[in-house]
């Protein structure tokens, strides 16, 4: 694992976690200059990941034990946020479950719409709300064809998703 350091050393700390099989430059080469003239900005590069390095991704745990490493010996086990996408959000979950290093804000983004380009986020959207919507809301879909799964597991899986919304709604992330 390799972590890439950018902005001024005695800046808040900034993580930032890429996601699957996702080159760092690709997932965040272009906000790295936004974030470093106000934070050090240190985005992780995983085992495997890194053309520069001969590594296997090993598992979640053993990277996951390496970022707290890196954490503790260059940020005093501390730093300001991080963001994770896709797999770097199921690490930020981690690090935060794990308590060995302390985070003020923990941030999990998506892999799709907060990657794509505005017009391919838009379209993305338009064409998924119609079909995910009336499934959260009612527990049902209305297109025929996604409505193969039984109803007891459909209405599961919206009250699943109703009670994440709740929650996620109550809380004011900052």
């Amino acid at each position: 694992m390799k972590v890439y350091s950018f902005g001024a050393e005695n800046a808040p700390v900034i993580l930032l976690l890429p996601g699957t099989c996702c080159h760092w430059k690709g997932n965040f080469g272009r906000v790295i200059p936004l974030l470093s003239d106000r934070y050090r900005v240190l985005c992780v590069s995983y085992d495997g990941f890194d053309e520069t390095e001969h590594t296997e991704f090993p598992t979640m745990l053993e990277e996951t034990e390496k970022i707290e490493s890196y954490i503790q010996e260059h940020c005093g086990g501390h730093f300001r946020a991080s963001y994770g996408c896709s797999l770097g959000g199921s690490f930020v979950g981690l690090l935060a479950a794990r308590q060995n290093i302390h985070m003020d804000y923990g941030i999990l983004g998506s892999s799709d719409l907060d990657q794509a380009s505005p017009i391919v986020a838009k379209l993305q959207t338009n064409l998924l709300l119609p079909l995910i919507y009336p499934f959260i809301r009612d527990g049902r879909f209305k297109v025929d064809c996604c409505r193969n799964a039984s109803r007891s597991e459909s209405r599961k899986w919206a009250a699943i998703c109703k009670r994440s919304w709740r929650c996620s709604a109550a809380h004011d992330p900052m």
